[in-house]
């Protein structure tokens, strides 16, 4: 399964946003892809301990280095508990910070097995229900009245059988497509009504009441939704490819350029009688557009993924005035060796060569995003953490010592079949084969990719997190190689 995670606006900024959903995107769709494998390899879980990291400790560099990731966190669970954990590489390209065990990265949609735990507890303290509609237990309707609204129940959202849609956040789409129970459909705006219905609930932000319910009494303490310094250790810079930045600055600020200068056109037609603009015009334009497209970036990007926002800035920024700097110069150099009537065409062309160039060097180089905290926390994806509290916590869902036997059953017993070999348990994903089921979840974020995969009858887990673009591969790779077996959702 490959989980993907976007959040696009409808209107002006749909298109450059595609680039986003295109290239890495929030956290969250699983497409999945039959494989025949007769012979599943065997798992790992027998073999000594020190056999298992000793082999890690060389493949991991090389993966690493293969696929240009800068850093990787990496935890073993066996017998349920953290027995190994380590970090490789750096936490960011500019200031060499090695990664540790003690660093934290953004896990993505890995926060949405973390929110429906904390549901699940509340389920065992009778505040919130399973199978009754959800809505019953909400003083304020967060869906909008339809036919299925009053039929969603906690176990629906969970499971990801609610009829909710994946992707539409800017603005939320709380229509539902069909029947809740019916069949599956990953989504995101499910668990926004699950986070919804925690706060309610609790009366406490989704920060606070995961403090509360899982965070503290699981000893997690680098764990957080919000970003808390106070609770965060030293953060992993996320690492990205800076044509995306690039791209999704130029794609509006072109749009709305043209846009301006076209009505600036017109409106010297009609008053001066002429089709030339004045270069002061242009230049007002220009600044115009960039004003305007930075707004568009802050009211779409900012509010769901502040880091790539402000990296989006940083790159306008740089972009307008390395541009500036080498018109400046094509300028000075035309004027000198150029006819007057040929100037302006080819400072034109020169411009359009720069502008070209400079798009060209942003793909050649990729680098660390902007580490920001989080505007709120996002059960879809906000979640802060290191490798051994993530590890902690895929051992409690494993084998729950927090809540009811009856509760606990319910998270790895299928909810919802997806194909043979997958369904999707209360939160978490499940694989069928021959060693037993595999609970696992991954999680994709700009500049972040991550899986977290245990087998509860054998107690034998990992969690690989890393801080690349690249890095969906190189965590899945890593995963099967240090737990053996079938790892189907190592190929999605």
């Amino acid at each position: 399964m490959r989980l993907r995670k976007s959040m696009w606006p409808q209107g002006t900024g749909v298109v450059v946003l595609l680039l986003l959903l295109l290239v890495s995107l929030p956290c969250g769709h699983p497409v999945l892809a039959q494989q025949e494998n007769p012979q599943e390899p065997a798992l790992r879980n027998t073999e000594p301990l020190e056999a298992v990291v000793a082999d890690l400790e060389s493949y991991i560099p090389e993966q690493m280095d293969e696929s240009g990731v800068p850093g990787l966190a990496v935890a073993l669970i066996r017998g349920g508990q953290v027995a190994w954990t380590a970090g490789f590489g750096i936490a960011n390209r500019i200031t060499g910070t090695p990664v540790t065990h003690e660093t934290a990265f953004e896990v993505a949609s890995n926060s949405k097995v973390v929110t429906a735990y904390a549901a699940l507890r509340l389920v065992d303290q009778r505040r919130l229900q399973l199978d009754a509609p959800l809505a019953a237990s909400l003083e304020t309707r967060w869906l909008p009245t339809s036919g299925y609204a009053g039929e969603v129940t906690l176990r629906h959202l969970a499971s990801h059988s609610s009829g909710l849609p994946d992707n539409d956040l800017l603005p939320v789409n709380k229509s539902i497509a069909f029947q809740p129970g019916s069949a599956f459909a990953y989504s995101g705006v499910g668990f926004l009504y699950l986070q919804e219905a925690v706060e309610q609930v609790t009366g406490s932000s989704l920060e606070e009441a995961a403090q509360a319910l899982v965070f503290e009494p699981l000893g997690m303490e680098s764990s957080s939704f919000a970003g808390r310094f106070d609770v965060e250790p030293p953060m992993a810079s996320g690492h990205m490819p800076y044509i995306i930045p690039t791209l999704l600055f130029l794609f509006p600020f072109g749009g709305i350029l043209l846009l301006l200068v076209l009505i600036g056109i017109l409106v010297r037609r009609l008053r001066v009688g002429t089709w030339h603009l004045p270069r002061m015009l242009m230049v007002g334009n220009a600044v115009v557009a960039i004003l305007m497209t930075l707004v568009l970036v802050y009211m779409t990007l900012g509010r769901v993924v502040p880091n790539l926002a402000l990296l989006v800035v940083l790159s306008a920024l740089v972009f307008a005035v390395v541009l500036a700097l080498v018109t400046f110069v094509g300028r000075q150099t035309i004027a000198r060796l150029a006819e007057p009537r040929q100037r302006r065409r080819l400072l034109i062309l020169w411009m359009i060569v720069s502008a070209v160039a400079l798009v060209l060097l942003a793909g050649r180089t990729s680098g660390p995003i902007p580490s920001v905290l989080s505007p709120t926390p996002s059960a879809i994806g906000s979640l802060r953490t290191t490798a051994p509290d993530l590890a902690v916590f895929l051992a409690e869902v494993a084998a729950p010592r927090l809540l009811s036997q009856e509760t606990a059953d319910q998270i790895r017993t299928p909810q919802i079949a997806i194909t043979d070999d997958f369904s999707w348990g209360l939160g978490i994903g499940i694989q069928h084969s021959d060693q037993g089921d595999a609970l696992w979840q991954n999680g994709i974020t700009p500049g972040f990719r991550s899986v977290m995969v245990i087998y509860p009858e054998h107690q034998w887990g990992v969690v690989v997190l890393t801080n690349s673009d690249d890095g969906l591969q190189v965590a899945y790779d890593v995963a099967a190689r240090a737990l053996g077996g079938k790892g189907h959702w190592s190929s999605f």
